[in-house]
C-alpha cells in the first residue's frame, strides 16, 4: 500500500500528514508544491475551518504584532450582524489612513465577529470583534481609532504550536456564529506532497509504535523539533494515519 506524505508550512510551524493512497491515485498527476488555497464554500467543515485560520495567522503574524478585542457601550452597540460588519469595515478604513499619513507598513489583518443572536432566557447578546493585527499602529491609537467603546489590545505571544491557541479562542462559537475575513495582502500556506519519502509499510508501522520519538523526526525533518504525533487506524481500511506537527528550531 501506498503512502502520501502532505507538509503544510505555516509560518515557524510544520504539519506532516501521513496516509495511505490506491494505485490510481499515485498514478494521477499533481504539482510537487503549492498554495493553500482560501476555502470559497458558505458552509465549510468547522474542523478545516479552524485548521486553515490556525495556518493563516502562524504564517502572517508574529509577537510584534496584535491581538485585539473590540467591544462596544451601550449607545454604539449594533442591533445586528450587518451594522457590526460596517462598523468594523470603518475601523479598517481609519487604520489604514492612519498608517498611510505615518509612513507605516501596510496593515495586515483577520477580524472575526463574534455575535450570538439570544443568550439563555432569551437576552440579546452583546457582539464584538476580535482581530489578529499587525502591529504598526501605537496600541493607544487602536482605542482611539475604534472610538465605540473598548479595545483590549495585546503584543501576541506564541508558544510552541504558534498561534493556535488564539485562533481556536476568537473562532469559538458553540451556540451562535463567528464570521472571519481577513485583509487581501496575507500570504497563504505552503504545501508540499511527496509519494515518495514513506515507500515501506514497516516504516510507518515503527512511527505508529514510537510517536514520540524526537530523535527520528529531527533527522527527518532537519531544523524542527516535534510538538505532537498522533496516530489513528482506520477501522475499514486497517490503513494507518499519522499527524505531526512540529515547530522550527530557534537559531
Amino acid at each position: 500500500m501506498p503512502y502520501r506524505e502532505k507538509r503544510i508550512f505555516s509560518g515557524p510551524i510544520l504539519e506532516v500528514e501521513i496516509f495511505p493512497i490506491s494505485l490510481r491515485q499515485k498514478k494521477q498527476p499533481r504539482a510537487k508544491k503549492k498554495k493553500l488555497t482560501v476555502p470559497k464554500q458558505k458552509r465549510l467543515n468547522d474542523k478545516n475551518s479552524k485548521k486553515h485560520l490556525i495556518r493563516l495567522i502562524n504564517t502572517n503574524f508574529t509577537d510584534e504584532d496584535l491581538a485585539i478585542h473590540l467591544s462596544y457601550r451601550d449607545e454604539d452597540l449594533p442591533e445586528n450582524e450587518e451594522e457590526a460588519r460596517k462598523d468594523i469595515k470603518n475601523f479598517f478604513r481609519r487604520a489604514k489612513y492612519h498608517i498611510k499619513r505615518n509612513g507605516l507598513p501596510a496593515l495586515k489583518y483577520i477580524a472575526v465577529i463574534e455575535y450570538r443572536e439570544e443568550k439563555e432566557g432569551g437576552e440579546t447578546a452583546r457582539l464584538h470583534h476580535h482581530i489578529v493585527m499587525s502591529g504598526g499602529i501605537d496600541r493607544d491609537k487602536v482605542e482611539e481609532l475604534w472610538g465605540k467603546g473598548w479595545a483590549n489590545t495585546k503584543r501576541l505571544q506564541a508558544d510552541e504550536y504558534g498561534y493556535e491557541a488564539l485562533a481556536r479562542y476568537i473562532s469559538k462559537d458553540p451556540r451562535g456564529s463567528k464570521r472571519w475575513t481577513q485583509s487581501k495582502n496575507l500570504k497563504q500556506p505552503k504545501v508540499e506532497v511527496s509519494d515518495s519519502r514513506y515507500k515501506s509499510k514497516k516504516k510507518i508501522e515503527e512511527i505508529a509504535k514510537a510517536p514520540e520519538d524526537r530523535e527520528f523526526f529531527s533527522k527527518k525533518y532537519p531544523g524542527y523539533i516535534l510538538n505532537s504525533c498522533k496516530v489513528e487506524v482506520n477501522e475499514i481500511t486497517a490503513g494507518t494515519h499519522i499527524y505531526i506537527k512540529m515547530r522550527k528550531l530557534q537559531i
